[in-house]
């Protein structure tokens, strides 16, 4: 009998038993956010470190090359071996374009990728950079092809479209020369094609406010950004109005008097 009671008297109540599973629901619902932010701020540090490495690796690559970036990849004029991916708006479109048909596809061993037709700059990097891993954003889980349909990575992660998470800014090959870039630290060299870390939602609106409609209605955003590197050998993160200010709707150039300059 004293045993029993013993026992029933260590043993918890329902009343007890359900304050303790709302302590640890309470506790789950805020620690979670903490820890996926966390996540997702060490994702962001490792793209930093890709970019700076790809942006030292295009410096390598211009200095091997009398100072000039690689070839053209504009889809404007009669030559151009480049047309749009597609007909409508999707980020960072000027620096993804497709090769024309009777432009050869890049080597399907070396340079993998789900379109062989679309502008790999890899093909250019590699000679100094070893780790293809480097041209892969760790949170580009694809562009949400229901909120941009014409994307053409179709909501597929980028990196496995073309090759590349990050795009490299289409005004390098088309000044050609660094002597060309009047403000190296204010013009970009590359960058996230996306601002895949905000998540879809955030990612596909803060394109849209910053780089759709009408100039005089456009917007930046708080919260989406990218992570981009530039001509002067420094990386951060560019938010979605800088990015547009250079690339939407004609690919431009910064000025030293604070204005910028369209690159055909």
């Amino acid at each position: 009998m004293f045993v029993a009671q013993k026992l029933r008297a260590k043993a918890f109540t329902l009343i007890e038993l359900l304050v303790v599973i709302a302590i640890i629901a309470i506790l789950a619902a805020i620690l979670f956010p903490v820890f996926s932010q966390a996540r997702e701020n060490a994702r962001r540090t490792a793209c930093i470190s890709n970019v700076k490495q790809l942006g030292l690796a295009w410096m390598m690559y211009a200095q091997d090359h009398d100072e000039s970036f690689p070839p053209n990849n504009s889809t404007n004029g009669a030559n151009a071996q480049w047309v749009p991916a597609t007909a409508g708006p999707f980020p960072c479109k000027p620096c993804r374009p497709r090769r024309k048909a009777s432009v050869p596809p890049d080597d399907p061993v070396l340079f993998p990728k789900l379109d062989q037709a679309a502008y790999d700059p890899r093909v250019f990097a590699m000679p100094y950079i070893k780790n293809v891993g480097l041209f892969k954003c760790p949170s580009d889980n694809g562009i949400p092809a229901g909120d941009v349909p014409d994307d053409p990575s179709q909501g597929r992660p980028v990196w496995q479209v073309e090759g590349t998470s990050y795009c490299l800014n289409t005004v390098m090959t088309r000044l050609s020369k660094l002597a060309a870039i009047p403000v190296p630290s204010l013009t970009y060299m590359g960058a996230e094609v996306a601002s895949f870390h905000a998540g879809p939602s955030r990612m596909v609106s803060g394109w849209k406010s910053a780089s759709t409609g009408p100039l005089d209605q456009r917007h930046d955003t708080t919260g989406p950004v990218r992570v981009a590197y530039f001509c002067d050998g420094h990386a951060k993160l560019a938010t979605e109005k800088f990015i547009a200010a250079q690339c939407s709707p004609f690919p431009s150039i910064p000025l030293e008097d604070g204005t910028y300059q369209s690159v055909p």
